[in-house]
C-alpha cells in the first residue's frame, strides 16, 4: 500500500464512523497520525507491552512485521574518555537511526598462555546505572575474557571490558526508527512489510477518534450545583 493509498483507506474507514460527523483531516494530518500509529505499533511488536506478551521474534509474523528495519552496525569504541564511569570503560556512539537493541556482542583481543593474540567475540550484557557497582565488584559477573558490561548513555554506550583485553569492537544488531510516511511531496511509502499497512491504517483512525472524543469532553462543561 502506498502512502496515498493509506490516506485514502483512512478517509474511507472514518467516513464509515462518521454517524457523529467528524471533521475532516487533510493529508498533513492524516500523515502525522499514520506516523504516530507507525511508531505506536513497532514497539509494541519489538517490545512484551502487548496483549499476548511476545517479543517481536516469537512468531513468525511479528519477525515479518519488523524485518525491514532490522539493522546491523560495527562500531570502534573511542580510544580515551574524561567521562567514563569505569577506569576499563569506553565508548561507542551508536547509530543516529538507533531505536531499540535486539542483539550485542563485543570483539576481545588479548593474549594466550604463550602469548599469542587472540580475538574473540563474546556476549555484551546490559545493566542500569544503579546495578552496575554491584556488578563489578561481583567475580561472577564483572567483566572478563568471557563478557563485556554496557550502560546507556545519551546516543552512546559505556562499555567496560576486563583490563587485560582490549576491546576492537562492539558489534549491534537494532531496531532502526522507521521512515517517517509522507503522501505529500516529497512522497514517502511505508517501509514496513506490507501486511501490516492495514494495521498501522486502523491504528491511525483509533488515534483520530481518540483525540476527537478527547477534545469533546474538554469542551463539555457539565453545570455545578450550588447551595443558593
Amino acid at each position: 500500500m502506498t502512502s496515498t493509498e493509506m490516506v485514502t483507506a483512512f478517509k474511507f474507514r472514518l467516513d464509515k464512523t462518521d454517524s457523529l460527523n467528524y471533521p475532516n483531516f487533510n493529508n498533513t494530518e492524516i500523515d502525522l497520525l499514520l506516523n504516530q500509529a507507525q511508531e505506536r505499533i513497532v514497539k509494541q511488536r519489538y517490545g512484551t507491552t502487548n496483549t499476548k506478551r511476545e517479543s517481536f521474534e516469537e512468531t513468525q509474523k511479528r519477525t515479518e512485521d519488523l524485518k525491514a528495519i532490522v539493522s546491523n552496525a560495527i562500531i570502534i569504541p573511542a580510544a580515551t574518555a574524561l567521562d567514563n564511569i569505569d577506569v576499563t570503560a569506553q565508548f561507542a556512539t551508536l547509530p543516529q537511526d538507533h531505536w531499540f537493541i535486539v542483539q550485542e556482542r563485543a570483539t576481545l583481543g588479548y593474549l594466550d598462555c604463550n602469548n599469542a593474540p587472540i580475538e574473540r567475540v563474546v556476549p555484551v550484557y546490559g545493566y542500569q546505572h544503579n546495578d552496575i557497582n554491584k556488578v563489578i565488584n561481583n567475580s561472577f559477573l564483572r567483566a572478563n575474557k568471557n563478557r563485556v558490561l554496557r550502560i546507556m548513555e545519551a546516543g552512546r554506550v559505556e562499555l567496560i571490558s576486563d583490563p587485560i583485553t582490549t576491546l576492537v569492537n562492539y558489534r549491534l544488531r537494532y531496531i532502526r526508527k522507521p521512515l517517517k510516511i509522507s503522501s505529500i511531496v516529497p512522497l514517502v511509502n511505508c517501509e514496513l512489510s506490507n501486511h501490516i499497512h492495514d494495521e498501522i491504517v486502523d491504528q491511525a483512525v483509533f488515534l483520530a477518534l481518540e483525540d476527537i472524543e478527547a477534545k469533546r469532553m474538554q469542551t463539555y462543561n457539565p453545570i455545578e450545583k450550588t447551595n443558593e
